[in-house]
């Protein structure tokens, strides 16, 4: 189960930096640079730096604490898209979004990235013995 969850925190690291890194890199080659998107690409690529590292830890047994602290923190970005989710109007003049509509606007982040990363973290609580100390 360890190494399960040090798997899954790799691909989802790995998928994480690669992403924000084509990301950058596209935004580079265009005429038009837009910050704020450029700053979220570059949380984007540490969260998804640690999260490999974490998995890279899992898998070598090395310390417990990094895999776990990814995990947690993953589930954390999953809640946080679901309440934080835009609550603007889609067209003007109407109503802000429903709970039903943020629910489902956010069901992509819990899809990629809540729940393989909750599935990692009890994998990584069940097998906290096998850690070196």
């Amino acid at each position: 189960m360890r190494v399960a969850a040090g798997i899954i925190l790799l691909a989802l690291g790995a998928t994480g930096a690669v992403g924000s890194l084509l990301f950058l890199w596209s935004l580079l080659r265009s005429p038009i640079v837009i910050h704020s998107w450029a700053a979220l690409a570059i949380v984007v690529l540490l969260i998804g730096a640690g999260t490999a590292g974490g998995g890279i830890s899992a898998i070598r047994r090395k310390v417990y604490w990094w895999p776990l602290m990814a995990a947690i923190f993953l589930v954390i970005v999953a809640i946080t898209s679901t309440v934080l989710i835009m609550r603007a109007p889609t067209i003007p003049g109407e109503d802000p979004a429903s709970l039903a509509q943020r629910l489902l606007w956010s069901a992509p982040a819990w899809g990629i990235c809540g729940l393989p990363s909750f599935l990692a973290l009890i994998f990584l609580v069940k097998r906290k013995g096998e850690f070196q100390a």
